[in-house]
């Protein structure tokens, strides 16, 4: 049985991360202390709003937003299947885990790849009709 591998990281993660580190970074000193997982807003002169967010607390919103990516494509990509109509879902998924290193793509291009160098594993009505 195949082994699920991790899928890659989203490229727009990487602009973000970029993003934040090219940032104009000014050190303000504040004399009194910060909350360690409080979130904080502060009003420039200008009235615009800045927030002041813990590196813990940015690290985890990150990370969960990778994982919500990654739930996303693999819910698009089971329906996908689904909707082919396997034979045995689970057959099917494990393949489908294996080829989702080489094909990073649309979930339909997956399956339409599985359908044709694994027919056996779809049923196919039209077939069964003629």
């Amino acid at each position: 049985m195949a082994t699920p591998k991790p899928l890659k990281a989203q490229e727009h993660y990487k602009v973000i991360k970029n993003m934040l580190k090219n940032t104009n970074m000014e050190s303000l000193n504040y004399d009194s202390t910060l909350k360690e997982n409080e979130i904080y807003s502060l009003l420039d002169c200008n009235n615009q709003e800045f927030y002041l967010i813990p590196k813990k607390t940015m690290q985890t919103l990150i990370n969960k937003l990778k994982n919500f990516e990654n739930d996303k494509y693999l819910f698009k990509l089971k329906q996908e299947i689904y909707k082919n109509m396997p034979v045995d879902f689970d057959d099917v998924w494990c393949i489908a885990l294996n080829e989702i290193k080489d094909y990073k793509k649309d979930p339909k291009d997956i399956v339409k790849h599985l359908k044709k160098c694994h027919p056996y594993l779809f049923l196919n009505f039209l077939d069964k009709l003629k």
